[in-house]
């Protein structure tokens, strides 16, 4: 595959998730997919990235992601991704807030077969948290 194929797979992976279309998502990775970046316990392949997908979906229902940088080189593209949504449902053991939170995500996705085979990422979960969680309370100078 060339890397403008493997450029235009990835943005239609991005419109797919933008759609709220997991399965439809979760089309784009290799059945024995490796994700370098998971959080303990997450399933192998396809099945961990429905996981991450449904609970971001969960936490921000109107969860969007707009590409702001694709570079390919191989069977390599390399991902700058800003990811916006409200803070609907429960999120990495926070309950939902109502706060609108805006992050972004770095990556690496390699490519075999008009798939992707592997990714390492990098998103920003502690912006995330920094905008969700309550603000800490004043505290008194002595």
């Amino acid at each position: 595959m060339s890397t403008e194929e493997n450029k235009r797979l990835y943005r239609q992976f991005v419109e797919a998730l933008n759609r709220g279309d997991i399965e439809g998502a979760a089309a784009f990775f290799a059945d024995d997919y490796v994700e370098h970046s998971a959080p303990p316990g997450l399933p192998p392949g396809a099945e961990g990235v429905k996981i991450v997908f449904r609970m971001f979906r969960t936490a921000f229902p109107d969860v969007a992601f707009r590409i702001d940088d694709l570079v390919a080189e191989g069977d390599r593209v390399a991902t700058l991704v800003t990811g916006q949504g409200t803070h609907e449902g429960p999120f990495m053991g926070l309950a939902a807030t109502g706060r609108h939170a805006q992050w972004v995500a770095f990556g690496i996705n390699r490519y075999e077969n008009g798939k992707i085979k592997e990714h390492w990422g990098l998103p920003d979960i502690m912006g995330i948290n920094r905008q969700l969680a309550p603000a800490p309370e004043p505290q008194e100078v002595h």
